[in-house]
């Protein structure tokens, strides 16, 4: 009989047989799984024996969910367990935290339930592991973030030099007592280096215990140091289409001695630098300022006339490029309407394939300043877990638009793959190796979709992966999706 491992307790709380499924599955993986199958029962299986996850169907009977997420939340003992609340999209949820519970919405997938369940378990291990480490540990981004790492750094006063490698960049956070001291990206240091390295969600560390030779410069403590690093980054994301972008050269508007009095030390810093460096990019290099001050900086001083993005080139064409022709639009909706009419709106279907959310942004990032693009609000939301859906349309004349629609590519998410082909216009992988290459395999070779990769430089040299506002580029992809359904030349 195999034993169930420690630390793998779940309480399963439904008044019917909502989870009868679920529960043969977690015992099948070693989970010890006890089920209340009311309110009151499961409160008393909640406080006699502490799970370290509850299952909880939201319309459980007898005592209702409310009250007893209530009175589990005011204990002690069950204060702190994560709960799964399981009900309908869109109902009130009293007692759900953003930062620790999940909502599962029914109906569910019991084999994708369980494959979560088994990573939530997996990487409350690892975190154990690691903090008893006393040797060096390596692991995976991907499985620990890097702000899961630091915490756990935190709360056993870890000392050492934490090495992370990610897309052939190497960075380094120095760590004493649990804090960190500092951080390192070539040649910058400090808490600009390490907000940059709180971006990386994939990638190998190599945690190496002992202390940190290194110049202490950064005075923060790890909690408040992730929450701003954190706030810094969503924040520029969800604002990166109100920045100048990294190529635009800025010069200043008025002289120097005609600035106002009680600039900021900052902003005097920015415009002094201009003296020397116009670039939006080298300018935020350059700064000791994090990325999102300077580029916060940059874009007042523009809106205050300050300073100014350099004009066009004399001479320059300013004529807008097509996105597609209309003869390509013609063959595109003529190859998926149903009906043989093609004045009708239709919306095709652009897939993009990722490994993780910070790819799809940079995609989405790369089409701010196309005028045909709009981002879903929302695109930006959840940390670390891949969207599943619309994050965006390009709209291509009167009567045509394209869904930028994320598919999760990972092997676990193969069975969603043919439900979402529906007005399939064509596919873009954005990993940076070989990770989607089943993915891409499936579309290419089952569906006949076009499939274009970021990393096909022999191909799309030039084109992927896509710059900011590169309008041409953008054509020029778009064109290759276009050549399967005209049987034009591709890019």
């Amino acid at each position: 009989m195999t034993r169930a491992l420690f630390g793998k307790s779940i309480l399963l709380i439904s008044g019917g047989h909502l989870f009868n499924d679920l529960a043969k599955l977690l015992r099948q993986s070693e989970f010890v799984v006890a089920h209340g199958d009311d309110g009151a029962k499961a409160l008393d299986l909640a406080l006699e024996k502490t799970p370290d996850l509850i299952i909880l169907d939201t319309a459980v009977p007898v005592l209702g969910s409310k009250q007893l997420v209530q009175i589990l939340r005011n204990n002690q003992h069950t204060a702190d367990v994560m709960i799964f609340f399981v009900g309908h999209e869109g109902e009130d949820l009293p007692g759900f935290r953003e930062s620790l519970d999940r909502f599962i919405p029914k109906p569910f997938n019991n084999e994708q339930l369980l494959v979560e369940i088994r990573a939530l378990f997996s990487k409350k291990q690892r975190k154990v592991e690691l903090g008893k480490a006393k040797k060096e540990v390596e692991g995976d981004l991907q499985q620990i973030s890097l702000s899961d790492l630091l915490q756990v750094f935190a709360m056993n006063k870890k000392e050492g030099v934490l090495a992370l490698t990610s897309n052939r960049k190497n960075g380094y956070i120095f760590i004493s007592r649990g804090d960190v001291i500092n951080a390192r990206i070539s040649q910058i240091e400090g808490i600009k280096a390490f907000y940059r390295l709180l971006l990386w969600d994939q990638g190998k560390f190599r945690f190496s215990p002992g202390q940190p030779q290194t110049q202490t410069r950064i005075h923060l403590s790890t909690d408040q140091l992730l929450l701003e690093g954190m706030r810094q980054n969503d924040e520029m994301r969800a604002q990166m289409s109100t920045f100048p972008a990294a190529g635009t050269l800025i010069d200043l508007a008025i002289s120097l001695d005609q600035l106002p009095e009680g600039l900021r030390p900052a902003t005097l810093e920015i415009l002094h630098s201009l003296s020397t460096r116009s670039r939006v990019a080298d300018l935020v290099e350059n700064s000791p300022l994090s990325d999102y001050e300077v580029l916060q900086i940059l874009r007042t001083l523009i809106e205050k006339s300050f300073v100014r993005e350099k004009k066009i080139v004399p001479g320059a064409s300013t004529a807008v490029i097509a996105l597609l022709q209309a003869d390509e639009i013609r063959a595109i909706k003529g190859a998926l309407c149903e009906t043989e009419t093609v004045k009708e709106q239709v919306a095709a279907k652009l897939i993009l394939l990722a490994t993780s959310d910070r790819e799809v942004g940079m995609f989405l990032h790369a089409l701010q300043g196309i005028e045909e693009f709009e981002p879903e609000s929302d695109f930006l939301r959840g940390a670390g877990d891949l969207t599943l859906g619309d994050v965006g349309r390009l709209k291509i004349g009167d009567n045509f638009q394209l869904r930028i629609f994320v598919l999760p590519a990972a092997d676990e998410s193969a069975p969603l793959w043919r439900p979402f082909c529906h007005h399939l216009f064509g596919v873009l992988s954005l990993a940076e190796d070989d990770q989607l290459v089943e993915a891409e395999t499936y579309f290419l070779e089952s569906m006949h979709a076009p499939v274009a990769k970021n990393r096909d430089a022999k191909q799309f040299s030039g084109v992927l992966p896509l710059r900011r506002s590169d309008r041409q580029g953008l054509c020029r992809l778009l064109r290759f999706f276009a050549s399967h359904f005209t049987g034009g030349a591709t890019v």
